[in-house]
């Protein structure tokens, strides 16, 4: 195999895996988005439990009242503990992001990369199937 040929196919088999690495961020980045709007929709059902049972209306005893406070605090604390993995899935997902858009930048970075060096081979390849009778003509016609 031709020096030329070995290093573009190199630089192509690169190009693959800085595609596969983009497309791995890319899911990442979707379950990292799907999780943060669960738990915004999670958080959201949680306040609206809690602000219809925030309400005594229906007690009409102090068990009663001590059995619906028990369950306010209980979903306090849910929204509490909702309100905090939504703020690390938010977290998860700008690094996700982040990382998708470094992926992408390293996948056109290796594309260019590739073009560069096929084009490089190419010439070279070019180059060297040129009659040998013509190079010396080319060198002197450069010359002077």
């Amino acid at each position: 195999m031709r020096q030329p040929d070995r290093k573009a196919k190199l630089f192509a088999r690169m190009a693959r895996l800085r595609e596969v690495e983009r497309q791995a961020a890319m899911v990442r980045v979707a379950e990292a988005a799907g999780l943060h709007g669960k738990l915004i929709n999670l958080h959201a059902r949680s306040g609206e439990i809690a602000a219809s049972y925030a309400a005594h209306e229906h007690t009409h005893s102090g068990d009663d009242l001590a059995a619906r406070l028990t369950f306010l605090a209980g979903l306090q604390t849910i929204l509490r503990e909702t309100e905090g993995d939504r703020r690390k899935a938010e977290r998860s997902s700008a690094e996700a992001m982040a990382a998708l858009r470094l992926a992408e930048r390293r996948r056109d970075i290796a594309g260019e990369r590739v073009a560069a060096e096929r084009q490089a081979a190419e010439k070279q390849l070019a180059a060297r199937d040129l009659p040998v009778f013509v190079r010396p003509v080319l060198a002197r016609k450069l010359k002077g």
